[in-house]
């Protein structure tokens, strides 16, 4: 707590003597007053000039004197433009009305702006809102609009109507068919919301859906194409990554649906309600698609114990402290630990403090639990190690941690309870509570182990410990946000965070007025010494209003003080509501928000429960409405409105009208408005300002009266982190005079913890940019990752790509070989190996062989004392005692550096004192026998061309000339490889498709389920080599043999491909965009008919019109492979994305150890952060290096297809790459297919700081096929002899 709350005694609220203030030091004294200055200085300037958001606010047309009831429109501002239009808007037809965006769409083509639009498609919109939903758009709404369009966040209260403001931008932006997606909280408002709006959406012609976390990909994929979409962040996020594992784009048909992105790519705008909530809470919540790790879950429960039992070892050991008299007890910390402090504070070493703890220390504020030296001397006792940080035991430390912290820092019924999982069959699992909304967030999990860690902490009521899993793809919704062109957000309280909202999002925060005056009343703040204190003054406030009628809500920070109020209220005889995280509560959350508002209601919920759902005053008669409907039936007993969109208007309204005049729900709203409308008791001030402003903020929606009063004391968590042990001292001693149940009540004292709040969210800001920073590093690789992955499935062509990949081989080969230390460092590398001594290229320059021996040799020989010294040194210290040296350790070493076979035993017997001079004598004798003849090879010539000649031979099946290669310089070198490569690359397109059909029909070698074919085979090249003017008779290919039949299908592949090809291609691209960046509709009909003369391709003007060179180029070659090339075409997509998806994975998990491993680099003085980025970017490297080595290496080996893979060859062919395999894959793969398309092995967020991963039952869908039934590929063979035999290899 800030020192003015530890020195400053505000007054009391009942009648207690003043007191003077305690004294303030001298340096405080000036920071305050500094702080008072430029505050005042400050608010001065606003007076004069208004704030920056007044500003955005008048100059959208919207101005209101402070404390006025009505505004005045700016003329010319776009608010007015908007009302100028509303008469005309009134007078279309609703076909009209609906024929706008047409027109509004064809003036965008024509170059008009969005900007341009705003005020008509406002004005329309505002009309459509008003015809189908009675809604019409107040003026500050408009305002609320044009913030969201502008890319900025929107603060406007509850009940300002956010839903309906986002209708504005979201429909202006819709008209690009870009697609807008509005962002919620949870399933239920991205359905509610969708349902609501739609109405006014279908009135203006665009479409709208939803999505749910329980829809299959081609539903899906049918939200994300409509013009609007809603969902939660945790559904998009997870479509984007599930989308970076599928391989083809949304509109692909080519492929089978389940292998088909659901997005539209790249992301275009994104409206986020609750923006706080997602991009501040939520902001460092990794989304995990996540497979199972091999972790042995005993290990877990053997953390558990230790840790259980060094509790119990420390709680005995704080109680010795104190009865030794160095330290005191009070109050208590984790598990009911009592707390260590001095008995005099002002005494204390701030240099040296007295420890927290004796085997481990707590500290609440930044969430860790730390093991003592005295802590991890017993836990490797009890885990019965020697040593955690030797080989093998390193990850006890962290476990030992994680258990501690899931006893200490981590409460059941606060941050997790322990329930019946929906997700995992009905078992007991652990299910983490948001701490903000106190929602149950099912499906989501801890990551590090820390949820195993809280499993085995409930082992014993029956939950089972999971496997720990490892990551496949992953993004925090920080950097998933950042993938948006453009970002919106609406919330009643973001100012609080803007400063944050700025430096990460470059978003402005606009308070957007209210449409009418606020007139809610916020009581300072009640601070108690006790809790119980404060307990009882709560139900007293609870009960005294209660008697009022007045309805009242009560926020609570987690689901054991809701409950334990709750039980209060029973004994006290008061009715009431609860809402908590407890699924038999969740399930009401809405109906019971909803009514809340209604005389005598009493709602005890947790701070931020029911977001998205409006308190009236009176009660909610929509609510009820639909309470009833969706209990109706039609003849077969199913529910005869799924939705409230299948309400019949008639019978919607005639229901509203019945439940009124029932409830009488408008009179009961204004008779509660007249005893002061609905009343807010806070029960604990939250660590952020703006959950308890989103509290208060349910009271005084448009208009209407409320209150607010927050009732503290000075053991929460919030006061005893700042100060409140102190301030406790101080309010309980004798010159205070506080009685038992008296309370400090002060504005000033409201301030001041709000200021404590300030500090936590700077912490908290400053947590998240840490946690960030790590994730930054990850972010800019899966941005290359994807967007390569993204690149290839959007059209760029796969040739180009490894045809670039080959180039960058070749000239690294060329710069590699020809370098002339290339041999000499060959030669200095080897005889590194064999001597154990570094030499250096430049040691053996101009060196004949004979001369490069006796060098290596006499440098090992001037190495050799340094060596033995340093030897004898670190076994045989003379320091140590005789019986601590390492004989055997130095038998080891003397035989692997000099082959001296001597035992421990035998190098006693020699004796120290002697045993150097033996030493060095047996290295000199193994030295001079050391054999370098087979290094003399490295220092001929010739040695660097003949290692190119073998690389070409090893990497891609070339036949180069050593002579040729000899003659060449390094560019010269580059030039050679690169023509030899593309000459080997066509000769593979030529041979490839022969390869293929060969195979399937004609098989070297005949098995029970291949047998020739050649019916078949000739089918197939007549159609296959139709357009290659080659006579390709039936009867050769009946009788000819296999040899020669090849050779006639090769010729007749030869002669298909066009003379131009990638070369003509370019010198023509280059021609073509000399002097321009994008080709004019000349430019493109030159192209057109240039590809028709030279490579018989008929490609559409419009293809090219607008392109760019490299688009031009990826049309134009993507048509020769289809029509020339498909076999290939198929098999590089295949392998450029396999190979991406593979290595990324693996990736992953390399970069999750290096994470980890990094936490040790503390100890070398070294920023871990720095070191994560350096030694992953080092490994990103490696892994592109390793990517474009495989790929270009495996292209130049299809000769080695397998059957699937010439299945899916052949028909690319036969259907211009189709991909007939890849679409109808066997029934086990569309199952496994379908289970990823949802939740690809997992799905998995954390609420709570780090990751989380979450694995899933992967369900088995689709028909079962049969044994002898046609195997759904098509390739007309029985299921058990086609595909269900290749399932059985993997």
């Amino acid at each position: 707590m800030p020192a003015a709350i530890e020195h400053e005694v505000p007054t009391m609220s009942t009648a207690v003597a003043a007191k003077p203030p305690m004294e303030t030091g001298f340096l405080e004294k000036i920071g305050d007053a500094f702080n008072s200055v430029v505050e005042g200085s400050l608010g001065f300037v606003t007076r004069l000039f208004g704030t920056a958001n007044d500003r955005t606010v008048r100059n959208l047309g919207y101005v209101r004197p402070k404390g006025a009831d009505t505004h005045t429109v700016t003329p010319g501002s776009l608010l007015d433009k908007v009302n100028k239009l509303e008469d005309s808007m009134k007078a279309l037809s609703d076909d009209e009305l609906k024929g706008l965006s047409v027109k509004f769409r064809e003036r965008l083509k024509n170059g008009a702006t969005l900007e341009d639009l705003m005020p008509e498609a406002f004005a329309a919109c505002r009309e459509a809102g008003r015809r189908t939903k009675g809604m019409r758009h107040y003026d500050v709404q408009i305002i609320g609009g044009a913030i969201l369009h502008g890319g900025n966040i929107a603060e406007m209260v509850t009940g300002e109507g956010k839903t309906l403001v986002a209708t504005l931008p979201a429909y202006l932006n819709a008209l690009t068919g870009k697609g807008v997606h509005i962002v919620t909280v949870n399933d239920y408002l991205a359905r509610r919301d969708c349902e609501w709006m739609l109405p006014i959406y279908q009135a203006l012609g665009v479409s709208a859906a939803y999505i749910q976390s329980d829809m299959e990909a081609d539903a899906r994929r049918h939200a994300y194409n409509c013009d609007i979409t809603f969902g939660t962040s945790s559904e998009f996020g997870f479509d984007y990554l599930r989308d970076n594992m599928k391989p083809a784009r949304h509109d692909d048909e080519h492929f089978h649906p389940y292998y088909r992105q659901c997005q539209r790519t790249p992301l275009n705008f994104a409206i986020i309600d609750e923006v706080d909530n997602i991009l501040i809470d939520e902001a460092r919540t990794p989304l995990i698609i996540s497979g199972p790790a091999f972790n042995d879950p005993k290990n877990y429960e053997k953390a558990d114990d230790i840790a259980r039992k060094l509790t119990e070892l420390e709680r005995k050991g704080r109680q010795e402290i104190k009865a030794s008299g160095v330290m005191t007890l009070m109050g208590t910390e984790g598990d009911g630990l009592p707390v260590l402090v001095p008995l005099d504070p002002t005494k204390v070493d701030p240099q040296n403090p007295p420890p927290k703890g004796v085997y481990f220390e707590i500290k609440e504020k930044e969430r860790t639990v730390s093991l003592t030296d005295d802590g991890v001397r017993e836990a490797e006792r009890m885990a019965g190690v020697e040593s955690f940080y030797t080989a093998g035991n390193m990850e006890w430390p962290h476990l030992i941690d994680n258990a501690l912290k899931a006893h200490h820092l981590y409460h059941k019924d606060r941050q997790y309870m322990v329930a019946a999982d929906p997700r995992e069959d009905n078992q007991l699992g652990i299910i983490i509570i948001d701490e903000g909304t106190g929602r149950a967030m099912y499906g989501r999990q801890w990551s590090d182990g820390l949820h195993q860690s809280i499993e085995a902490k409930h082992k014993r009521e029956g939950v089972k410990i999971k496997q720990e899993t490892q990551t496949l793809a992953t993004i925090t919704l920080q950097n998933f946000f950042k993938l948006y062109q453009k970002l919106g957000g609406m919330t009643g309280t973001a100012m609080t965070e803007a400063n944050e909202f700025w430096k990460i999002y470059k978003l402005d925060v606009v308070a957007v007025p209210t449409n009418r005056a606020m007139k809610r009343v916020n009581a300072p703040d009640l601070v108690y010494r006790s809790e119980r204190e404060k307990w009882e003054a709560v139900v007293e406030e609870i009960v005294k209003e209660h008697k009022t009628g007045r309805p009242i809500l009560i926020g609570t920070t987690d689901v054991a003080k809701s409950e334990k109020l709750s039980h209060m209220l029973k004994k006290r005889g008061v009715k009431h509501e609860l809402l908590n995280a407890k699924p038999e509560n969740v399930s009401r959350e809405a109906e019971i928000v909803a009514q809340a508002g209604r005389v005598n209601a009493v709602t005890i919920s947790t701070n931020m429960a029911g977001r998205g759902t409006d308190i009236i005053l009176g009660g909610n008669v929509e609510n009820l409405a639909w309470a009833r409907l969706k209990q109706a039936k039609d003849a077969d007993g199913r529910p005869l409105y799924p939705t409230r969109l299948e309400i019949p208007e008639d019978v919607w309204r005639k229901t509203v009208e019945e439940i009124e005049a029932k409830e009488q729900m408008k009179a009961e709203g204004r008779k509660i408005a007249e005893m002061g409308g609905l009343h807010i008791v806070g029960t604990e001030r939250h660590e952020s300002r703006r959950i308890d402003n989103q509290l208060r903020g349910r009271a005084g929606r448009q208009g209407d009266p409320g209150s607010s009063k927050f009732y503290l004391s000075l053991e929460d968590d919030l006061m005893r982190m700042f100060g409140g042990e102190r301030l406790k001292r101080v309010m309980s001693s004798t010159w205070i005079g506080m009685q038992e149940g008296e309370a400090l009540e002060s504005g000033m004292l409201t301030k001041q913890i709000e200021k404590a709040q300030k500090k936590v969210e700077e912490y908290h800001f400053e947590q998240r940019k840490s946690l960030l920073d790590y994730d930054e590093v990850m972010d800019h690789q899966r941005k290359r990752t994807y967007g390569t992955r993204q690149a290839i499935l959007d059209g760029r062509n796969p040739r180009a790509m490894i045809l670039e990949m080959l180039d960058a081989l070749a000239e690294a080969a060329a710069e590699r070989y020809s370098a002339a230390d290339y041999g000499t460092g060959s030669f200095a590398a080897f005889a590194s190996g064999e001597l154990n001594v570094e030499f250096d290229p430049g040691d053996f320059r101009g060196c004949t062989y004979e001369e490069a021996v006796t060098v290596a040799k006499n440098r090992a020989s001037e190495a050799a004392p340094t060596f033995v010294q340093e030897l004898m040194d670190e076994n045989l210290n003379p320091d140590e005692d005789p019986k601590d040296w390492k004989w055997q350790e130095l038998s080891r070493a003397l035989s692997t550096r000099y082959g001296i076979k001597k035992n421990d035993r035998e190098l006693q017997k020699i004796g120290r004192d002697e045993l150097a001079a033996f030493i060095l004598a047996e290295a000199d004798k193994a030295i001079d026998g050391t054999d370098l003849s087979a290094g003399k090879r490295y220092l001929e010539k010739d040695y660097g061309a003949e290692s190119l000649v073998d690389w070409a031979r090893q990497k891609f099946g070339l036949k180069l000339s050593v002579a040729e290669a000899a003659d060449k310089d390094a560019s010269e070198l580059a030039v050679y490889l690169r023509k030899k490569v593309r000459e080997a690359y066509r000769q593979k397109d030529i041979d490839f498709p022969v390869q293929v059909g060969l195979h399937m029909y004609l098989p070297e070698k005949t098995t029970g389920d291949r047998r020739p074919d050649r019916d078949s085979l000739f089918r197939w090249a007549i159609e296959r080599f139709a357009a290659s003017g080659v006579s390709l008779s039936e009867e050769s290919l009946r009788t000819e043999s296999r040899s020669k039949i090849k050779e006639l299908l090769a010729d007749a592949s030869k002669k298909l491909l066009p003379a131009g090809d990638y070369p003509e291609l370019d010198a023509k691209l280059a021609e073509v965009f000399r002097g321009t960046v994008a080709a004019d509709a000349d430019d493109a009909k030159e192209l057109v008919e240039w590809v028709k003369a030279e490579l018989k391709l008929d490609v559409p003007v419009e293809k090219f019109t607008g392109a760019d060179l490299a688009k031009a180029r990826d049309e134009v070659l993507n048509a020769y492979d289809r029509k020339y090339r498909p076999e290939m075409l198929t098999t590089e997509r295949s392998l450029l994305l396999e190979q991406l998806d593979s290595t990324w994975k693996q990736h992953l998990l390399t970069m999750d150890h290096l994470k980890s491993a990094v936490a040790f680099s503390g100890y070398g003085q070294e920023d871990p952060k720095i070191v994560y980025k350096r030694e992953g970017m080092k490994l990103f490297d490696a892994m592109w290096e390793g990517i474009n080595d495989r790929v270009s290496e495996g292209v130049f080996r299809v000769e080695d297809v397998g059957d699937e893979e010439a299945h899916t060859a052949l028909y690319s062919g036969l259907a211009s790459a189709q991909a007939v395999h890849q679409q109808a894959q066997s029934a086990m793969q569309s199952r496994q297919a379908t289970a990823a398309a949802e939740d690809q092995a997992s799905q998995s967020t954390n609420a709570g700081g780090g990751e989380v991963k979450k694995v899933e039952t992967i369900r088995n869908v689709g028909a079962k096929v049969g044994r002898n039934d046609p195997c759904p590929c098509g390739s007309g063979k029985k299921y058990k002899n086609c595909h269900m035999k290749l399932e059985a290899k993997r």
